[in-house]
């Protein structure tokens, strides 16, 4: 009956270890049996799990401000832009200001999911496009008040941190490109398609059915900095870019 106490007080502490639950130590008795190494190895492996949980605790609090410090810290170099934009009246100067202004809030974006997530690593695609389309629609709402957005994105695609940078910055410039250019009428479709295929490879498409690019113009020899940003953020990815003009603009991206 002693023993069946033994027993007893070992599977409590092992099912309040499995709560993280580490208030509960089994009792040592003067009992020198295989009852007492098995307590014994219990009371140890609760003191490692406490330290390495604790641990892992301290480090996902420093990842999460992390990601927080990031995402204000980029907040703060879009305010000082703006702040910049009204005091120029150069349309270029103010041309470029909008740019990095949506450039740098898609990346913000990604910290600023990051930092909503319960393990601070992975992003899901859909609502990212979600958000970053919606803000370039009233970024350029001038432009866009009869575009219509629409998306066909799978619910289960996510992407680390590493991936996401290149993806958002890129669709950032492809939907620009579609809101400032593509449409002379301010109406017309834009279009983010998202699969992941059974070769396992990603697939994104985004595309219009606006003017298309100028007759002559050859996408990956521009030396427009969107257009080149584009191009190198794909090959950073290792992806295949494919684009093509005709009925509106289509960019395929396929990678790994």
């Amino acid at each position: 009956m002693k023993e069946d106490k033994r027993i007893e007080s070992i599977l409590n502490t092992l099912m309040s270890l499995a709560r993280l639950d580490f208030s509960s130590r089994v009792e040592s008795s003067d009992q020198n049996d295989s009852i007492e190494a098995i307590a014994t190895g219990v009371n140890m492996l609760g003191e490692e799990l406490r330290e390495n949980v604790f641990s892992l605790k301290e480090k996902e609090t420093l990842v999460k401000e992390l990601h927080h410090r990031v995402k204000n810290n980029m907040q703060i170099i879009i305010s000082l832009l703006k702040l910049q934009a009204e005091q120029e009246e150069n349309e270029s100067f103010l041309k470029l200001v909008k740019a990095s202004q949506t450039r740098i809030s898609a990346m913000a974006l990604v910290h600023e999911m990051l930092y909503n997530t319960d393990n601070f690593v992975f992003t899901n695609f859909k609502t990212y496009v979600d958000f970053l389309a919606s803000g370039l629609f009233m970024t350029h709402s001038k432009s866009s008040d009869k575009i219509k957005l629409e998306l066909e994105i799978d619910e289960e695609i996510f992407f680390e941190i590493d991936a996401m940078i290149p993806l958002g910055l890129m669709l950032n410039e492809m939907i620009s490109n579609s809101l400032l250019h593509a449409f002379e009428a301010n109406s017309g479709v834009i279009r983010i398609e998202a699969k992941v295929q059974e070769d396992g490879w990603y697939k994104i498409q985004v595309s219009d059915n606006g003017n298309g690019f100028p007759e002559g113009f050859q996408f990956k020899k521009s030396k427009q900095l969107g257009t080149q940003l584009i191009v190198m953020l794909s090959d950073q990815l290792d992806a295949k870019l494919d684009v093509q003009s005709s009925k509106g603009v289509r960019y395929d991206l396929k990678f790994m």
